[in-house]
């Protein structure tokens, strides 16, 4: 599609939000018009309200795509692992993103990327990351798959250049969304994550655990922490020994297994409630 063709489409597509006054079905015309505008394959749009679980409230899968799973493991924990929601959270960032901006040393060897990229057909993502006011966060995400090329510089480019105007839509849209009456401020999934583990291990074990759930690689580990490949490798063994997995991915699914076992305002480490 030319680029003459997709700003025609782009700009029938704000003019259908302004249209349907920026509701729920408005944000799903706005979802393809982005996903058209740089020929991605599909999108979703999840939201993080503060304190509480996300929720992915609109998204265009292929044919083949399962929202069992693709969104259902990712709402439900996972997505404390994505690269571009740690960035949201930890650097505040906010504007469009690729994935090799913001994906760590090695996270092609993750169980995440596995499970959410490979396992899927991913051959790239985009994200556009917007921060509120009330510390609430809206991702969306851009999906290219199988056999087509990765987004390029001018694709990133294009997305921070509509982005302000996207999200002028999206806080509009906001309004019609109902907050919760009392949010849960103990219902943080992040302390969860920060405490996977410690009931077992060592503080050190324990760091080095995260990282691995992290995807970061051996090297990068051994580097950030001052120790030899080969001793994050004896600590590996110990910790997947203590955690009585044998693989990342029985790693990865002892995680998300023992974050859905949390009763709702739980606090502590996630494996203690772990049936």
């Amino acid at each position: 599609m030319s680029d003459m063709s997709n700003s025609v489409l782009w700009y029938k597509t704000l003019a259908c939000v302004v249209e349907k006054n920026f509701n729920s079905v408005a944000i799903a015309e706005l979802l393809k018009g982005i996903e058209q505008l740089i020929c991605g394959s599909s999108a979703l749009v999840t939201i993080f309200p503060a304190h509480q679980p996300p929720q992915t409230t609109h998204h265009r899968l292929l044919a083949n795509e399962d929202p069992t799973y693709q969104i259902d493991p990712y709402d439900s924990g996972a997505y404390l692992l994505d690269p571009f929601y740690r960035v949201a959270i930890d650097e505040k960032a906010e504007g469009a993103f690729s994935f090799n901006s913001v994906s760590p040393e090695g996270f092609e060897d993750s169980e995440y990327y596995r499970l959410f990229y490979k396992k899927q057909g991913f051959s790239d993502e985009a994200c556009m990351l917007f921060q509120f006011g009330d510390d609430s966060i809206i991702i969306i995400s851009l999906v290219r798959h199988t056999n087509e090329e990765p987004f390029t510089a001018n694709n990133i480019k294009q997305l921070n250049t509509v982005f302000p105007l996207i999200k002028s839509a999206l806080t509009e849209w906001r309004k019609y969304l109902s907050q919760p009456e009392t949010p849960n401020l103990e219902y943080q999934l992040d302390n969860a994550l920060a405490k996977f583990g410690s009931s077992i291990l060592t503080p050190r074990e324990g760091e080095i655990l995260h990282l691995i759930l992290h995807g970061y690689s051996i090297k990068y580990i051994a580097e950030k922490l001052e120790n030899s490949a080969e001793t994050i490798k004896h600590h590996r063994k110990k910790i997947y020994s203590k955690l009585d997995v044998s693989s990342q991915s029985e790693l990865f699914y002892l995680f998300i297994a023992s974050l859905k076992s949390m009763p709702e305002g739980a606090m502590g480490d996630p494996l203690n409630f772990l049936m």
